[in-house]
């Protein structure tokens, strides 16, 4: 879909006035009962006196007063915790586009603040369980600084997963952020309506080396996380196989942050349109990187990346067991196929008064199969509209 559409999606959403059919409502959450105070044991009596050559035996110790168990914290709200997530993307998807800015300056300092928002990313990503949902979006005007946003975010999110210490985690949302800096220099291919041609490709596959070189440029940081820098960046349109580019290094020669730089960014480029073609379903793109794992991608990568989002990915649309129409919110860790999701659809597709359900707390609502947009435009496509419409970035 072009970005030139998307005026007339707008209009065409906000005149539909179907009103959402009614819901049942979920039960109440009930707080937990507080716990009954520990009685203290009353002090013993007073012992008669003793003969002193019969040594007194000793007091019984009273009973020890359990520690009080501490509240839980209250529970946020989810579209709560999605409107502080949306805040906290649109902050950094201005360090984003500042970033790509400035590499192509004859110098900058940039690096430092990279790293603060590699820290900003990965702690809301600790405690906003939407933040990560955010990655859906896609930037109209230029798909590379949504692009770069998103592989920052899901690179950060599986160095989590991974265990990365603060430094290993700093660089890597660095390298994240300036892996496709090259590509500024191709925009007029990158942005061409059309199939790109196997020369175009191969014009872009220089961004890589173009990207590592403009590394020089940022004044702020020291020379041996450079060196280090440069080398991941040139490794992160790679593969395992040797397929990838502009070395063709496999296995053991790869970095393993370029390793994880390299999985996000071909699942962010695959789930987000281009000028070319379509988005592909998450699901869909997922169960692709599944079965090249160990030729595309090495293990560690696949399963550091379906840790994160799960088979059915934050955005992915589902049909439920009711016959109902949802879209994933959250992954539930460990949870392969039991997210929390937003009911939006009846069963006969008509659009409904959205509903959260966090299908792990659900056992008897489970996902049947996932919905393609395809299938979501035939089916209902004013609700098809709008959800497009949700998914681009703009200043509207």
């Amino acid at each position: 879909m072009r970005f030139s559409d998307l005026k007339k999606i707008k209009a065409a959403a906000e005149s539909d006035t179907r009103a959402a059919q009614p819901r049942r409502e979920a039960p109440p959450v009930l707080a937990a009962p507080a716990p009954a105070p520990v009685p203290v044991p009353a002090p013993p009596p007073a012992r008669e006196a003793v003969p002193a050559a019969v040594p007194a035996p000793a007091a019984p110790e009273p009973a020890r007063q359990a520690a009080p168990k501490p509240k839980p914290l209250p529970q946020i709200p989810f579209h709560e915790s999605e409107a502080k997530a949306k805040e906290i993307y649109s902050r950094l998807m201005g360090q984003a586009i500042s970033f790509l800015k400035a590499v192509d300056q004859p110098y900058c300092e940039k690096y430092e603040s990279v790293l603060a928002a590699s820290a900003l990313a990965a702690e809301t990503l600790k405690n906003n369980p939407a933040f990560l949902g955010c990655t859906v979006q896609s930037t109209a005007d230029d798909y590379l600084r949504g692009h770069t946003l998103n592989t920052f975010i899901l690179a950060l999110a599986m160095g989590l997963e991974g265990g990365l210490d603060s430094r290993e985690l700093g660089l890597l949302g660095f390298c994240a952020m300036a892996h496709d800096a090259g590509m500024t220099e191709y925009a007029p291919i990158y942005n061409k309506a059309g199939r790109l041609d196997d020369g175009d490709f191969s014009e872009m596959s220089l961004h890589a080396e173009a990207g590592a070189a403009k590394l020089d440029r940022i004044v702020d940081i020291d020379h041996r996380i450079k060196d280090r820098a440069r080398h991941i960046i040139l490794q992160t349109h790679e593969r395992a196989d040797g397929s990838g580019y502009p070395d063709r290094a496999t296995g053991e020669e790869l970095d393993p942050l370029a390793q994880i730089i390299s999985i996000a960014d071909a699942y962010e480029a695959m789930t987000h349109p281009r000028a070319w073609r379509e988005a592909i379903d998450p699901p869909a793109a997922v169960k692709e990187l599944i079965e090249k794992e160990g030729r595309g991608f090495n293990a560690s990568a696949v399963k550091m990346l379906i840790a994160v989002i799960s088979i059915y990915p934050p955005g992915s649309l589902v049909t439920l067991s009711t016959g109902e129409t949802a879209r994933v919110l959250k992954v539930n860790r460990g949870l392969l196929s039991r997210p929390v999701v937003e009911i939006v659809l009846a069963p006969d597709f008509s659009e409904a008064a959205p509903q959260l359900a966090d299908l792990r707390e659900q056992p008897l609502v489970s996902i049947d199969r996932g919905l393609t947009f395809s299938e979501l435009e035939e089916m209902n496509p004013v609700y098809a509209g709008k959800l497009e419409l949700s998914r681009w970035w703009t200043d509207w």
